[in-house]
């Protein structure tokens, strides 16, 4: 009779083994499957999260700082840019791409710009200026010229380049104001007047009036080169006189030339 018990109880052991499984199978889908609803809710809040702080207040710039400006005020930069307080910060770096020229348009003087985060309220605006190298009179107006040739209504600064004789020669003038451009200002802020003032054998030449007195006579096409050379030239010079810097680089003075 034992034997037969002992015989009887041999296959509830399997069935019992298999029953373990099951339970741990259960318990293993009901944790996976709480982790995909904890991930879902996790995503979606996420989601809700980022929906409410774009819309909300907690989005827009409180602060604007602009950095790389010389001619420009601040005040000109945001409104060129339209960055200002009260905009949304996300707007702003999302148009990243068209900045530089959406700004250019509004004001030529704005060469390109870039914005950046400095909190979570806060955007610094840096831009890089077309300098003014002068001004010009075309069809009895004023323009400031730009050092990219472009031109910009004039405010009457006497202190900037009057540029003459080049109101139907808009070519020569960008390519004179793109060369004079690269000077340093220190160089620059020296010039008083440029004249367009071409002859049968130099269709490029300039007439430079210089605020120390001095005149020269350059190329338009390699004036920006040459007249970097001016500083250690007038130098050299004992009274004013002229520095001819169309082909090769020589001076001499009034008097000389009228003896």
């Amino acid at each position: 009779m034992e034997e037969r018990r002992a015989k009887s109880a041999q296959p509830d052991q399997p069935q019992e083994r298999i029953g373990h499984k099951n339970r741990g199978i259960k318990v293993y889908r009901y944790l996976t499957n709480g982790e995909r609803v904890l991930k879902l809710i996790l995503l979606f809040g996420g989601v809700l999260l980022l929906m409410l702080y774009v819309i909300s207040p907690l989005s827009k710039i409180d602060r604007v700082t602009v950095r790389g400006n010389h001619d420009l005020s601040a005040a000109a930069v945001e409104q060129a840019t339209r960055v200002q307080p009260g905009r949304y910060i996300w707007g702003v770096m999302l148009s990243q791409r068209s900045a530089s020229r959406q700004a250019n348009r509004r004001n030529p003087q704005v060469a390109t710009v870039s914005y950046h985060l400095r909190g979570p309220r806060a955007v610094q605006i840096v831009v890089r200026e077309n300098p003014v190298v002068g001004t010009v009179e075309i069809g009895q107006r004023d323009y400031n010229v730009l050092a990219n040739g472009q031109l910009k209504a004039a405010k009457g600064d006497q202190s900037k380049i009057q540029y003459q004789d080049f109101d139907h020669h808009r070519q020569q003038l960008k390519t004179t104001a793109m060369q004079l451009g690269q000077l340093k200002p220190v160089v620059r802020n020296g010039i008083s007047t440029v004249c367009y003032r071409p002859q049968k054998n130099a269709p490029n030449r300039l007439v430079i009036y210089m605020r120390d007195g001095n005149t020269v006579y350059a190329n338009l096409n390699t004036v920006g080169k040459k007249l970097a050379y001016y500083p250690a030239i007038a130098a050299t010079m004992k009274e004013p006189g002229v520095v001819d810097l169309q082909v090769g680089a020589f001076s001499y003075s009034y008097k000389s030339r009228e003896q």
